[in-house]
């Protein structure tokens, strides 16, 4: 294993320490993309002993713009404790750009603030700083690596980008990192503790749970720490005995709560190694000290998925012009302390849903938004009824259903998880809802600019794409080769319905892709689709467009798509369309009878 030398390098964020060779960490037959120098600036200190003391940052960008003194602050108290380095979780600037003049200057604005810092700084990329594939080279010709690893004084520091997908999902780039992640872990294996950085949680995140496993293996039994950023809060969990940090946000954005068990308050995490034992706290700017696990991430998972059950029983859909849904809130209390929850269904104006019984729930007039409160003992549970009367033309567009949870006087806003769960009011119960296990996917197709201001309204104004056809809308065809070249190609989901573009081509703007699979129905049956994607999505039932059910972006981000289905086979292809940054699709299938099932061609095509 390579110990990083000590001498000294100019002082500035453009001029870094040239370290070594990474590449001799990567297979031979796997093209390598890693430069030679990590994102660095300064040098270690000389030391006589193993124990040490580093400091985790947090975020800065992606809200909080404003805060530059508490980041001041922040870094005022981290120069007081003099320890020997400090590393960030990435979201260093707001990124998103193309050119290179607004790169420069949001760096030169981090730059600023961050050369106060007393001790060397090593960077892990987050996706606001490699946002695209610009800015992913922007990265490299200015920092190095964007993924590497280095030991300190018998700990190795592994530190991977989960960004690095943007290229070509999980093809040569990808598992180039992860070869050169089971290299250095395996070079690495009698050093005394291992700590694994990455931007987002790779652990608790359904794009990355396959890469999160394989880490897993190759770390056996030695003893980690796993520490990653993105999602503001903190939140702390146990893999066995090791820690598994979601590092709260070091002036970013984030609604600021003084219960502390919901991780909404700003801070860095100092970590003292020493005779071979970790020892973390978290720290706010202004120098009051917290242990590590004063925000466990079962706090957060309550607040976020077991003080509200949303759930429905079955819409009653014989009139033809209207639909009759009946969802409903289960609200419990699985605290030890009195609760209120605030529920929230937002714009039922602008999605033309109405409450069947408007008393149940106080209506908002101006923002056509309907609130309710209630109370709840530790233990208890009530059922809100949320029913309502919809066009059967408006169906398609469901209000959103929110919450807030009041804890100890305080109240915590749910956060809405686009990738996993349907945060809108729901049209069936949710035992029904199935997910295709694998689809066909095509490669990617360039539809250029896109008008957003046109959608919804005029998707003929806003792109050519989205009203003429590219050929796949028919859905998959074995060995078929379209105008520009694209193909298909086996494809998983993940999570809920989840088919992470970014996985699976890489982050591509201004495209669109198709992933096709076949629904078998033992009759002709009615049922809907739930379908979100970032950013559009059109779905074509058996070669047609279903004009009801297209997800983009109206009143409410989530669509139920009227599904005709034909007895027998069904085909379904759905064109996700990408703006710019991240690109992924969710959809599931309404089973109500009980009776429908999944095939993507792959195992038909096996057997013959």
């Amino acid at each position: 294993m390579f110990i990083i030398p000590r001498f000294r390098v100019f002082f500035g964020f453009s001029s870094f320490l040239l370290f070594f060779c990474l590449a001799a960490a990567i297979c031979a037959d796997v093209p390598v993309f890693v430069p030679e120098k990590i994102p660095m600036e300064g040098v270690f200190p000389e030391g006589q002993n193993d124990d040490f003391q580093f400091v985790i940052l947090g975020d800065k960008s992606s809200g909080g713009e404003d805060l530059w003194p508490l980041f001041d602050q922040a870094v005022d108290s981290i120069n007081l404790l003099s320890p020997d380095f400090v590393i960030t979780t990435g979201d260093h600037i707001p990124g998103h750009m193309e050119e290179r003049r607004q790169w420069d200057l949001e760096w030169a604005e981090y730059r600023e603030h961050a050369r106060r810092l007393q001790c060397p700084l090593i960077m892990t990329p987050g996706n606001h700083d490699i946002s695209n594939t610009q800015c992913h080279q922007f990265w490299m010709d200015d920092f190095g690596a964007t993924y590497f690893q280095f030991t300190y004084k018998k700990c190795l520091f592994l530190v991977l980008n989960t960004e690095e997908e943007r290229f070509d999902g999980r093809g040569p780039r990808w598992e180039a990192m992860m070869q050169f992640a089971e290299k250095a872990l395996e070079d690495a294996k009698d050093c005394q503790h291992t700590f694994l950085f990455f931007h987002k949680p790779m652990w608790d995140d359904p794009r990355f749970l396959r890469d999160w496993g394989q880490l897993l293996q190759w770390l056996g039994e030695r003893p980690f720490t796993a520490v990653a950023g993105h999602e503001h809060y903190l939140s702390v969990s146990r893999q066995g005995s090791n820690l598994l940090i979601v590092m709260n946000a070091t002036a970013a954005g984030v609604h600021e709560s003084e219960v502390l068990p919901f991780g909404g308050f700003h801070a860095f995490a100092p970590v003292t190694v020493r005779s071979g034992k970790v020892h973390v706290s978290v720290m706010e700017p202004n120098g009051i000290i917290h242990p590590v696990d004063i925000a466990p991430s079962s706090f957060r998972k309550k607040i976020n998925r077991e003080v509200v059950l949303p759930d429905a029983d079955f819409p009653d859909c014989s009139d033809p012009e209207f639909v009759e849904t009946k969802p409903f809130a289960l609200v419990k209390n699985p605290f030890e302390k009195p609760i209120a929850v605030r529920l929230n269904v937002t714009s039922l104006q602008a999605c033309r849903w109405e409450l069947k019984d408007p008393s149940a729930l106080d209506i908002n007039v101006k923002s056509g938004d309907a609130q309710t409160e209630v109370s709840l003992l530790p233990g208890e549970e009530k059922r809100i009824s949320l029913a309502c009367r919809v066009p059967a033309e408006r169906i398609g567009t469901p209000p959103l259903l929110e919450w807030e949870v009041q804890y100890e006087g305080q109240w915590l806003k749910k956060e809405i998880m686009y990738m996993e769960e349907e945060a809108a009011l729901p049209l069936y119960p949710a035992h029904c809802w199935k997910m295709a296990p694998a689809w066909q996917q095509t490669d990617p197709f360039i539809i250029g600019d896109i008008n957003t201001a046109a959608l919804p309204r005029d998707p003929e104004k806003a792109n050519l794409w989205f009203v003429n056809e590219l050929g796949p809308e028919k859905g998959y065809e074995k060995g078929v080769r379209y105008d520009g070249g694209q193909q298909w190609h086996p494809a998983e989901s993940c999570a809920r319905g989840l088919v992470n573009l970014n996985g699976l081509l890489g982050t591509l703007d201004l495209a669109a892709t198709f992933s096709s699979c076949r629904v078998f129905s033992p009759e002709a049956q009615n049922t809907h689709g739930f379908m979100y994607a970032d950013n559009y999505a059109q779905l074509y039932l058996n070669g047609s467009l279903v004009e009801e059910g297209q997800a983009l972006r109206g009143p409410s981000p989530f669509v139920y798509v009227p599904l005709h289905l034909n007895a027998g086979w069904n085909v379904l292809s759905i064109k996700t369309v990408n703006n710019r940054g991240d690109w992924f699709l969710r959809f599931l299938v309404a089973d109500a009878q009980n009776n429908l099932c999944f095939d993507s061609w792959q195992e038909s095509e096996r057997s013959s």
